[in-house]
């Protein structure tokens, strides 16, 4: 892995720590809404026409824009293959305890797999 590529997973990592409560609260949305089993998320920096910006990184000092799509919509565009859909849910795991990240950064663009951080209750 180049030294950029371990930066950005760096700096994405942390904004994900820092948006955990309205990840997991809008993943848990989608899957209760029926509106898909799995929600993905994209971060990017430039402009992403996949999905609905959720977070603008000028807005709020991130590092990354994310979108909130569907693992459907990523089967439709062909970034997820038909044939390896049972391997890529499989990593994914339970969808209210971890979401799946796809970061168009380069070199190469990547799955990242973030587990939730517990709410604690007082």
């Amino acid at each position: 892995m180049t030294l950029e590529a371990e930066s950005q997973l760096k700096a994405l990592e942390k904004q994900l720590v820092a948006l955990n409560d309205m990840l997991q609260e809008l993943s848990t949305e989608m899957i209760d809404g029926k509106y898909t089993p799995y929600p993905m998320y994209l971060a990017h920096q430039e402009e992403a026409k996949i999905g609905e910006m959720i977070v603008d990184r000028t807005e709020f000092g991130f590092p990354f824009s994310i979108n909130a799509t569907t693992v459907e919509r990523f089967l439709e565009l062909g970034i997820i293959q038909k044939e390896r859909l049972g391997g890529f849910l499989k990593t994914y795991g339970n969808p209210k305890q971890k979401c799946c990240v796809f970061l168009m950064a380069m070199p190469e663009p990547q799955f990242v797999f973030y587990a939730f951080k517990k709410v604690r209750n007082p």
